[in-house]
């Protein structure tokens, strides 16, 4: 019986764009999850912060996105003002209403909306707001750790309101009605990095020529003669020595046999020493004036029952 043998298949051929074909999908699918994954991180971060309030005193609000200051509600006191809640932005006001509550449903509106007027660009992160410390009721300081970053203090002479005024290095950057403006301006423009930098206080310098100078300045001025071994009038008496150790002025009168005497200021030593020439007031009062030497003269005029006497 005969075999029949099978009849063999030709082999199947693919074309490369076949197989493409067949691993597309695949691929489409690793793709996809990939930009979903990518949609939903970028979402996360651009997600707009969840607001919090914090109400510095019953008439001033900041309101905080995260660690940044993004606005504050103020109170306005001024007289005839229908709408006294005010929004402010670096010192600027953006909104008023009649109550504080609308003020801050506008924040919050305009900040989900992207259109709250922050300053741009804004920093990778934000640093912590400076804290406010009260000196007094007329000064206050703004603190970034341990370092000064600016001062508040209160304008005497200013009549247009705006008696509040911020510093920084002795220099006047901003006005406004009430020190708590000036606070949170001084926050927002740190937080910002656009305040300008507080020097660092550097003590006064106190090398041994500036001391010497100020000395000779001193006795100058009161007809002295500073010379190696002490201080001598004009006539030629010595009357002590002046000096300044550890960030202290002191005198030693010259029959005190080297005791020191401790003063505030290089001036009130040289009058100290004026003053070991007078022995009895009333009989310099009683003296005539042609008599009268130039710092027995001085003394006079210093001595308060004179002074009240010129005043009157």
């Amino acid at each position: 019986m005969p075999q029949i043998a099978p009849a063999q298949q030709p082999p199947v051929r693919c074309a490369l764009p076949h197989l493409k074909r067949i691993a597309a999908p695949d691929e489409q699918a690793i793709t996809q999850d990939e930009l979903n994954k990518y949609v939903a991180e970028q979402a996360e971060a651009i997600a707009p912060e969840e607001l919090t309030v914090t109400e510095i005193n019953p008439h001033h609000f900041e309101i905080f996105a995260g660690k940044q200051l993004i606005a504050y509600i103020s109170y306005d006191s001024s007289e005839f003002v229908t709408q006294p809640w005010v929004v402010m932005v670096n010192g600027n006001e953006i909104f008023r209403h009649n109550t504080q509550a609308r003020c801050f449903r506008y924040i919050e509106w305009h900040y989900k909306d992207g259109t709250l007027p922050l300053p741009l660009p804004a920093p990778a992160q934000f640093p912590e707001v400076p804290t406010i410390t009260e000196i007094s009721f007329y000064d206050q300081e703004a603190f970034a750790g341990e370092q000064l970053v600016a001062s508040v203090s209160y304008d005497h002479e200013n009549y247009q309101d705006l008696y509040w005024c911020v510093l920084v290095n002795n220099s006047e950057i901003f006005r406004d009605t009430t020190p708590q403006r000036c606070h949170s301006y001084i926050k927002q423009q740190y937080q910002q990095g656009t305040l300008p930098v507080q020097q660092a206080f550097e003590e006064p310098c106190t090398t041994g020529n500036e001391i010497m100078v100020q000395i000779f300045n001193a006795c100058e001025q009161h007809g002295l003669e500073l010379l190696d071994d002490g201080i001598y009038t004009s006539d030629g008496e010595k009357l002590g020595e002046i000096g300044f150790t550890d960030g202290h002025w002191w005198f030693i009168r010259a029959a005190s046999e080297g005791q020191k005497v401790a003063c505030e200021s290089v001036d009130e030593a040289v009058r100290m020493l004026l003053v070991v020439e007078v022995l009895d007031w009333d009989e310099l009062l009683n003296r005539p004036f042609d008599q009268l030497s130039q710092q027995e003269w001085r003394l006079l005029m210093e001595f308060e029952p004179v002074q009240e006497l010129v005043a009157v």
